[in-house]
């Protein structure tokens, strides 16, 4: 199954105050590029990064080695909605013609290659799915997955709702796949959810650290 992924990082981040992308939860680590760089590690042909026209992509990490790495979509439209984001980033890869597409937020530091992966295995696994969404106690959260079957859907999305009137119509087959890391949704809206982010995102390498050491 040939999957495109689309990471959607053109959001203006009102609630911040200031452009979020940049910020660094790390030495060297953006909070945008955390999950870009895991997404990078899975495959997806082509990965499209959606960013605002007047983005300075100065928070895009280098490519993790061996990956194919990533091209950028300037939005020019994103200030009217997550729908625009979306469609600029599925105008973008359908040339390739993807059997899915996976949709990910750049706000979303914790999500791992391994559990993006889970999310594609499910779909090759069951070919009547018509997407595997990652779920938060049972509801259905990005990063998500979506056959072919469901692009024309995805392209006819309005405002800020996501894929929520797709996961809430009982016509479309899909699964929701636990994701049992509690932070796997963390994200920042605020500077108080970064302050949190940062000492979670501190924490989290530490026991990394410490499985690779002993």
């Amino acid at each position: 199954m040939k999957v495109a992924g689309i990471y959607l990082a053109a959001g203006s981040s009102r609630r911040m105050g200031r452009p979020k992308l940049p910020l660094e939860l790390s030495a060297g680590k953006s909070l945008g590029g955390a999950a870009l760089t895991e997404l990078a590690k899975c495959g997806l042909d082509p990965l499209v990064v959606v960013v605002r026209a007047d983005d300075p992509l100065d928070w895009l990490p280098p490519p993790p080695e061996g990956a194919a790495g990533w091209r950028t979509e300037s939005c020019f439209t994103s200030s009217l909605g997550l729908s625009f984001s979306l469609r600029c980033g599925l105008n973008a890869v359908l040339p390739r013609e993807p059997d899915a597409v996976l949709v990910a937020l750049a706000d979303q530091p914790f999500v791992r290659a391994e559990e993006v992966r889970r999310l594609i295995e499910a779909m090759e696994q069951n070919p009547e799915l018509q997407y595997a969404a990652s779920g938060n106690d049972g509801f259905p959260m990005p990063p998500s997955l979506f056959a072919r079957s469901l692009f024309p859907a995805l392209g006819r999305l309005d405002g800020d709702r996501g894929a929520r009137d797709i996961f809430e119509t009982p016509d479309y087959k899909g699964v929701v796949i636990e994701m049992e890391r509690p932070e796997f949704f963390a994200d920042a809206d605020t500077e108080i959810d970064y302050e949190s982010l940062k000492t979670s995102w501190g924490k989290a390498e530490k026991l990394r650290e410490y499985d690779i050491t002993g």
